[in-house]
């Protein structure tokens, strides 16, 4: 006989798709508002680079909530009618820096010296990731792309460039400050100029498909704030005044 009293199933989590260089923060504050008294779905996050999940969700992959560390994948998205109109917010900034393996002997490195023969590889990422679009943008800036370029790894993300530096495998490396302020493995030698590359925004939005628009939604105000603001700036991010954008 069935039994009367049945429990209730258990919500679907809302599952969040972000730029890889956001998971710290992101589940410091999961992991808080887990002890909290908020109602609301549980959280499942997906971690990895903002092309690779732009791709995945346009192949159909089931996201509520989409972080991303450039302007260009949502735009994408946007494009492709894929965002819930109104969701799309500006959340946090970041820095690009150039960083070498702490135990390097090499204690100084300018961008300038990113020319110097006896420097033979570079980690940079891809081009189908931010933080590889904003370092291309900086060596074009500073003149530098047609000397540097034989010596480049490109590389699928900023967690990538920055463990391929912290191991030795590659002697220098463009990556976020938040990446290189969370790796001990990495010393900052050098930060971008000033208007050498685009700004680097990070950006979320609700996906159209999602199972639960409210819940997401609500799930990306929590982002925008004093507490979660709080912990990203901890983190190396830059935490401006969130702002809807078109």
């Amino acid at each position: 006989m069935a039994s009367a009293c049945s429990e209730a199933p258990a919500p679907r989590p809302l599952l969040v798709a972000a730029a890889v260089s956001l998971a710290g923060p992101l589940q410091e504050i999961a992991a808080v508002e887990a002890r909290s008294l908020r109602a609301g779905p549980p959280l499942q996050f997906h971690f990895a680079s903002s092309g690779a999940l732009q791709q995945q969700i346009l192949q159909g992959v089931p996201v509520d909530v989409f972080l991303s560390a450039g302007q260009r994948q949502m735009d994408a998205l946007q494009g492709a009618g894929r965002l819930l109109p109104g969701s799309r917010r500006e959340l946090f900034s970041n820095e690009l820096v150039l960083v070498v393996p702490a135990r390097s002997s090499r204690r100084t490195l300018s961008f300038e010296g990113l020319e110097e023969p006896e420097l033979r590889s570079i980690a940079i990422g891809d081009s189908s990731v931010p933080v590889g679009d904003y370092a291309r943008q900086v060596l074009s800036a500073l003149g530098l792309s047609a000397a540097v370029a034989p010596r480049l790894v490109p590389l699928g993300s900023a967690r990538a460039v920055a463990h391929a530096v912290a191991q030795g495998h590659v002697q220098a490396g463009l990556v976020y400050r938040s990446d290189a302020q969370a790796d001990d493995g990495l010393r900052i030698t050098a930060a971008a100029p000033a208007g050498s590359h685009a700004p680097i925004r990070y950006v979320g939005a609700v996906l159209a498909s999602s199972g639960n628009p409210a819940a997401a939604q609500a799930y990306l105000l929590t982002l925008a704030e004093p507490p979660a603001r709080e912990r990203f700036r901890r983190h190396g991010f830059g935490v401006p005044d969130p702002s809807p954008q078109p």
